[in-house]
């Protein structure tokens, strides 16, 4: 649990140093994006919020999670046939999204550059080698087959409306 707590506390540390930088520079700047931009973050978050759920409760049903954030068993149907790492993208989903709704520029530009900027990297140095390790040729020949992080939109939306409970 230690170390699904230091990587929750350094995910929220960084966001929040985007979020006051972007906030100032915007401040400073006064570059507001229009109202219907603004809108669709709204919107962008509600449905980064589908996807987290529904992520979340697929890892807890059929993930056997030892403890909050860490399973031992490789999830490969639903939302996770889309895309290997849907809680990640819904993530880059939601900050994106959320630096939109904001309606600053540089919010938004900072927000969005350094989510994804740090997902891609976590996923590629940190999650992918963990997931190889724990779940090995399963987990290969199922990395053959599903994209890392960018899902097809259709499979996504089918299984985000397809797992509700």
């Amino acid at each position: 649990m230690e170390k699904v707590k230091k990587r929750l506390f350094l995910w929220l540390f960084v966001m929040l140093v985007s979020l006051i930088l972007g906030y100032s520079l915007d401040s400073l700047y006064g570059l507001a994006l229009p109202v219907w931009i603004r809108i669709l973050g709204l919107i962008g978050m509600l449905m980064a919020t589908l996807i987290l759920r529904t992520s979340g409760r697929m890892l807890k049903t059929f993930g056997r999670p030892e403890e909050w954030g860490w399973t031992t068993k490789l999830v490969t149907h639903g939302i996770y046939s889309c895309v290997r790492h849907p809680h990640h993208f819904g993530i880059g989903l939601f900050v994106t999204s959320l630096g939109l709704l904001l309606g600053g520029l540089f919010t938004f530009l900072l927000l969005t550059l350094t989510i994804w900027v740090s997902v891609i990297t976590f996923l590629i140095k940190v999650e992918e080698p963990e997931a190889v390790e724990k779940f090995g040729q399963e987990y290969e020949e199922y990395r053959k087959r599903v994209p890392m992080i960018l899902p097809d939109p259709i499979c996504l939306l089918r299984e985000v409306f397809r797992y509700r409970s």
